[in-house]
C-alpha cells in the first residue's frame, strides 16, 4: 500500500513539472529578448546544492568571463547559500523562473546529468522523446569508475561530456556510446581549488563512504540490518582504532553520504575521537584538503584525494554484495588500479592506518599510478572546460 501511494505521488509530481515546463515553453518567446535570458548559461549541481564542479565553473565564468551571463540554480533553503554574496544572480530551484531559465538557456551545464532541471529522473526520461533546446554540458560530479548505464548515449543526449582522467575518457568514449568528440579529457573544475603545496600534517583521518542505492527509502528497521551499516558501525566502534586514535592524538570524521540524512540518528561510537559531520553543514572540498588519510569503500572522492597524493585505503567489506546490487565491473580495478591498500576487514583498516600515520608521503608504487592516471596536474580544469563549451558554440571539435 505504501509503495502504491508514494507512486500515485510521484505521477500527481511529474505531471506538475510536465505542465510548469510546457507553460513555461508557451511564453518563453515573451521573455528571450529579457537581458537576463539572453544567451543564457543555466549553471547548476542538483538545484540544492553548491559544493561541486559546478560552483567552481560558475565562480571561473564570474571571475574570468563577466561577459558570459551565467546563473546558478539553487534552491531556497539550500545552507550552501552561504557560499554566494549579493552580486551572484541566483535562480530559485523549482521557481517558475527556473523553468524559463531552463527552456531558454543556450547551455546547460551541470555536475548531474539533467542537474539543472526540477527533477533529474523525470527529465532525462522526458528528453528522450521531446528533446530539450540548448546545449547540454555534464561537468560530473567525480570520475567514472564503474559501467553506469544512465549515462550512456540511449539515456542521456548530451553535447558534451567532461571527464577528469585520461583513461576514464577512453574508457567511456568507447563503451558509452556517444558520438566522437562529446567525451573529452578537461579534468574537474573543482580540482582548480585543490593545493600543490606539500601537506602539512592534521591530524585528522576522513571516513567517506558512498551510498547503497538498494537502500534508498528503506525503513530503519532495514535499514540498521543492512551489511552497509553494520560495515560503517565496525569501524566506528572499533577498540582497536580508538586506541590508534588517542595514541597518536588524531580524530576520525564520518561524513556520511547525503542519503543517510534520514538514517543519520542511528549512528553512534563509542570512541571519543571518532566524530560525525552532517551532511549539508559541512565544506567536502575542504575536508578533503584538510585531512591526512582517506577511508573509502568505493566513493569516487578518492581520486581527489589522489590529485593530491595523499593516504587512502578502500574499505571494501561488502565486494560482491555491491557488484552485484548497485554497479557492475567497469574498466577500474582497485587491486591494480586503485591507489592505496584493498582491505574487508577492520584490523587491517587499523593495521595500514598505523603505518600511514608515520608517513606523510604516498606510497611511491600509489603515486606511480596517479602520474599515469593524471596526464593534467594543474590549475587550468575551469579554463579547459570552458574553452571546450565555447567551441560547442563555434561548431568545432576537439580531440579527447
Amino acid at each position: 500500500m505504501h509503495k502504491k501511494l508514494v507512486h500515485f505521488w510521484d505521477k500527481l509530481r511529474f505531471l506538475w513539472y510536465f505542465l510548469n515546463y510546457f507553460m513555461a515553453a508557451a511564453v518563453a518567446p515573451l521573455f528571450r529578448n529579457r537581458e537576463e535570458y539572453r544567451h543564457l548559461w543555466l549553471i547548476s549541481e542538483r538545484g540544492t546544492d553548491a559544493q561541486d564542479n559546478g560552483l567552481y565553473f560558475y565562480r571561473y565564468l564570474r571571475r574570468e568571463h563577466p561577459e558570459v551571463n551565467a546563473c546558478y540554480l539553487l534552491s531556497e533553503d539550500s545552507p550552501d547559500r552561504r557560499f554566494f554574496s549579493e552580486d551572484d544572480r541566483l535562480v530559485r530551484y523549482r521557481s517558475f523562473s527556473h523553468y524559463l531559465a531552463l527552456v531558454l538557456a543556450e547551455y546547460k551545464v551541470s555536475s548531474h546529468i539533467m542537474g539543472f532541471a526540477p527533477d533529474m529522473w523525470f527529465f532525462t526520461r522526458l528528453d528522450r522523446f521531446f528533446r530539450m533546446k540548448g546545449r547540454k554540458v555534464f561537468l560530473q560530479h567525480g570520475i567514472i569508475k564503474d559501467d553506469m548505464p544512465w549515462c550512456h548515449a540511449d539515456n542521456a543526449h548530451l553535447e558534451l561530456f567532461v571527464c577528469g582522467a585520461k583513461p576514464e575518457a577512453d574508457a567511456v568514449a568507447a563503451g558509452f556510446g556517444h558520438p566522437p568528440g562529446v567525451v573529452r579529457y578537461l579534468g574537474l573544475c573543482r580540482y582548480d581549488g585543490l593545493p600543490f603545496k606539500e601537506h602539512t600534517r592534521s591530524g585528522m583521518i576522513l571516513f567517506m563512504p558512498t551510498w547503497r542505492a538498494t537502500l534508498k527509502d528503506a525503513s530503519v528497521q532495514r535499514f540498521v540490518k543492512s551489511t552497509y551499516y553494520k560495515g560503517i558501525m565496525e569501524l566506528l566502534n572499533s577498540e582497536t582504532l580508538g586506541e590508534l586514535l588517542k595514541a597518536q592524538e588524531c580524530r576520525l570524521l564520518f561524513a556520511p553520504h547525503p542519503e543517510v540524512l534520514p538514517y543519520l540518528g542511528s549512528f553512534h561510537s563509542s570512541n571519543l575521537q571518532v566524530e560525525l559531520l552532517e551532511p549539508g553543514k559541512r565544506n567536502t572540498q575542504q575536508l578533503l584538503i584538510d585531512a591526512d588519510i582517506l577511508i573509502t569503500d568505493y566513493s569516487s572522492v578518492f581520486f581527489d584525494f589522489a590529485y593530491q597524493r595523499k593516504h587512502i585505503i578502500y574499505y571494501q567489506y561488502d565486494e560482491d554484495e555491491y557488484r552485484k546490487e548497485q554497479y557492475p565491473q567497469g574498466y577500474f580495478r582497485y587491486r591494480t588500479d586503485g591507489f592505496g591498500p584493498v582491505v574487508s576487514e577492520v584490523p587491517e583498516v587499523v593495521r595500514h592506518l598505523e603505518g600511514m600515520l608515520h608517513s606523510s608521503c604516498m606510497e611511491e608504487s600509489y603515486a606511480v599510478r596517479t602520474e599515469k592516471y593524471f596526464l593534467y596536474h594543474d590549475k587550468e580544469n575551469c579554463r579547459r572546460n570552458y574553452d571546450a563549451i565555447v567551441a560547442l558554440g563555434q561548431g568545432k571539435g576537439a580531440e579527447r
